[in-house]
């Protein structure tokens, strides 16, 4: 069984790893920028090179942007409190998986174990909203039973 101690060492991975993601969003704009303009003036109207490296930087500040997003959810004090039942915060046990609902990363390993991070926009997440310990749900054909909720 998981403690909230574990719980709140995921978070604080979690929130590392968006540190980290930031981080190297923000240098990836700042090298396509410095590309861009040790290129030069463009040659052309429609100078492919220059024009790449600048949507390079653009794609790059979206992610940043998101992972900001992510950061600033993570950081809210309601996600580490107690849950009794699934909703914003809580970390599910369930009998073959282990669940956290805040942001939608997908399966990362910590602790040399797998947790799918998903965010309350995915539908196993709309599956098992407001279930509480001991209750069943159903995914892709797929039954799960609530072990734990912290």
């Amino acid at each position: 069984m998981r403690t909230p101690e574990y719980k709140t060492e995921l978070i604080q991975h979690l929130i590392h790893m968006q540190e980290a993601a930031i981080d190297h969003a923000r240098k990836a704009m700042d090298e396509a920028q410095e590309e861009a303009n040790n290129y030069g003036t463009p040659k052309d109207r429609y100078d492919g090179f220059r024009n790449q490296q600048l949507r390079k930087k653009d794609m790059f500040a979206k992610q940043m942007f998101k992972a900001m997003q992510y950061l600033d959810l993570l950081k809210k004090p309601e996600i580490n409190k107690p849950q009794k039942e699934v909703g914003f915060g809580a970390l599910v046990q369930t009998d073959s998986e282990l669940f956290f609902v805040g942001v939608g990363l997908g399966i990362i390993q910590f602790q040399e174990e797998e947790v799918i991070v998903i965010s309350m926009l995915v539908p196993v997440y709309h599956a098992m909203k407001s279930k509480k310990k001991g209750e069943s749900f159903s995914f892709n054909n797929k039954p799960y039973k609530i072990l734990q909720i912290i």
